[in-house]
């Protein structure tokens, strides 16, 4: 039987990292009227990579999160281990995304000021994801201290899940459409509530009896 859930789950993921990744074709934004060429095709490529990296914060935290049932299902083991793999592949798909996106528009032209303020939130989001990445792969050569690293990992991890939603529903016109944002509001609002169902349960489990 878990065969058959983890069949289920999986092509439900599949199928909603699809429907993400259909966005920006059908809702094209008015940036990619100027371009041609490789220029054209960079963009293109970077929007895919920054949606992929967004699908896969929303994975990483359900694989965080590792409830009894996904345990059942997956293995806590292999949880833990695809949460280890898939962190490499957030950082790799948003450093991909942040070069395909920032090269066509020159380095020199970077998007400063109050008016860029979701481009700022996604440079926030890629500055936290690498520190992620970098800390988790590289913390007993940086002798990080396990107690202190999970202390920062879990709300940095978790920041980054709300700030990268943040930024992908406002630096692109493909998400001023209202199917696009139901889509990923509805993808972020579920893992915000798996994750609150999991921290609620987690508090009332170590909270201490009552004295009788």
């Amino acid at each position: 039987m878990p065969a058959v859930y983890r069949v289920v789950l999986t092509a439900a993921a599949v199928i909603c990292v699809a429907a993400a990744l259909a966005i920006p074709g059908y809702y094209e934004t008015t940036t990619l009227w100027y371009k041609t060429g490789v220029d054209k095709a960079m963009l293109i490529a970077g929007q895919y990579c920054g949606l992929t990296a967004l699908m896969l914060v929303y994975l990483q935290v359900l694989l965080a999160i590792r409830g009894d049932a996904m345990s059942a299902i997956f293995g806590a083991a292999n949880l833990i281990r695809y949460h280890r793999i898939n962190g490499a592949f957030v950082a790799l798909a948003a450093v991909s995304h942040a070069l395909l996106v920032l090269v066509p528009e020159g380095i020199a032209n970077l998007p400063l000021g109050k008016k860029f303020w979701p481009e700022m939130v996604g440079a926030a989001v890629l500055f936290f994801i690498v520190l992620l990445a970098v800390s988790s792969y590289f913390r007993n050569r940086l002798h990080i201290p396990f107690a202190i690293w999970r202390a920062l990992h879990r709300p940095a991890g978790y920041g980054v899940l709300l700030l990268a939603t943040v930024h992908v529903l406002f630096v692109s016109e493909s998400f001023e459409k209202t199917g696009p944002r139901l889509l990923i509001g509805a993808l972020f609002l579920s893992v915000a509530a798996l994750w609150g169902v999991k921290h609620y349960r987690s508090v009332r489990n170590n909270k201490p009896s009552s004295p009788q």
